[in-house]
């Protein structure tokens, strides 16, 4: 008890003002937190990863401390993808990726590149390009194959065997939706714009990975359809593609568990890499409590639990990893995107405590 005070104590003045603010965990409950006794990459037996930026690399200490004891993969959350890399017609800027790139191959941790094609990220010069549409894809043949080559030249030694840093691209990100058939993509390359993405990908590596990335995949029939038949159409094409990303934006309580299932089977019967890409598990989107509850809490453990077991119904040579979309609940993409500051979606609290969340994933790893 006396341990817990303390941490309260040292907690409340250490995080900052805007922190406490938006985080009622900044002094955690004892029944919420746990400390973990093994780490998640040494409890799985399949990559565990989670987001970095180039700037928590360089500035956050605790930060760093905490993913590389508990992950041995990592996600850029934006510094690689086009928007930030693609800054004028065949000029590049690899700084951040760099840095992230660096440290991987310093700590003998891998990187899965995120994204390449992405409708949400696109430079404004791009959008607006007056060349012809024949330049246009140069354009962006150029860019998929100087983006891929760059990134593909560091090596780190995982299992005794030399690997590229690099493991793996998302190689076009949510095409499936009213936006992406809109986009820039379509109307100036064609309905072929996927496909001959992943073939300049693969043109300019032949030993990374290329998945297709997307949303709801494991709760909108629809949506899975989709993904089956991209799959198909492009094997029965002979057009490269190695893996799925399924994003796993999800709650405590929906989707079903038996949908995750049935949907997830489809795509293992397809003998393809499945990533579980972007983890994280809202407790608040109805926004019914102002602060976690033990209650909440525990749903979302079981929650991590469940997910973890229905991965591991994967074919062991099929499993690319799960990949945690942020480390600490107030670092979290979904407080702004649902406009909810009250929202605690991932393992870990304001002070890098973890969270009962946290156990959840780690029994879900126990074979």
């Amino acid at each position: 008890m006396r341990k817990l005070i303390l941490l309260c104590f040292l907690l409340f003045f250490t995080c900052s003002k805007d922190d406490s603010t938006m985080d009622p965990l900044c002094c955690v409950s004892e029944s919420i937190i746990y400390e973990p006794s093994e780490s998640l990459k040494d409890l799985a037996n399949f990559a565990v990863g989670n987001i970095v930026s180039a700037n928590k690399i360089l500035t956050n200490n605790q930060f760093k401390n905490v993913l590389l004891n508990d992950f041995n993969s990592i996600t850029a959350e934006n510094d690689m993808k086009m928007a930030n890399i693609f800054i004028g017609p065949n000029s590049y800027d690899f700084s951040d990726g760099d840095v992230i790139v660096d440290f991987a191959q310093q700590n003998g941790v891998r990187v899965f590149g995120h994204t390449l094609i992405w409708h949400s990220s696109i430079p404004n010069w791009l959008q607006n390009y007056s060349g012809t549409d024949d330049e246009f894809e140069q354009l962006i043949e150029n860019y998929i194959k100087s983006t891929v080559s760059h990134f593909s030249q560091q090596k780190i030694v995982i299992d005794g065997e030399e690997v590229p840093v690099v493991a793996a691209w998302d190689v076009v990100n949510e095409a499936f939706t009213s936006q992406a058939e809109n986009s820039i993509f379509r109307q100036r390359i064609g309905d072929d714009y996927l496909e001959k993405c992943f073939t300049w990908a693969r043109e300019a590596d032949q030993d990374v990975k290329l998945f297709y990335n997307d949303y709801k995949i494991e709760s909108i029939p629809s949506k899975l359809n989709q993904v089956l038949n991209l799959i198909d159409d492009f094997r029965s094409n002979n057009i490269p593609i190695d893996g799925i990303g399924l994003q796993m934006h999800i709650d405590h309580v929906d989707p079903n568990l038996v949908q995750i299932k049935n949907h997830l089977d489809q795509i293992i019967e397809r003998d393809i890499l499945i990533h579980f890409s972007e983890l994280d598990i809202t407790v608040n989107r109805s926004m019914d409590i102002s602060e976690l509850t033990y209650e909440r809490a525990l749903s979302q453990e079981n929650r991590y639990r469940n997910v973890v077991e229905t991965y591991r119904r994967v074919p062991l040579e099929n499993r690319f990893g799960i990949t945690l979309w942020g480390m600490r609940d107030i670092d979290s993409w979904l407080l702004n995107h649902h406009n909810n500051p009250l929202e605690y979606p991932l393992l870990f609290d304001t002070g890098y405590n973890a969270k009962i969340a946290h156990r959840g994933f780690a029994d879900g790893l126990i074979e």
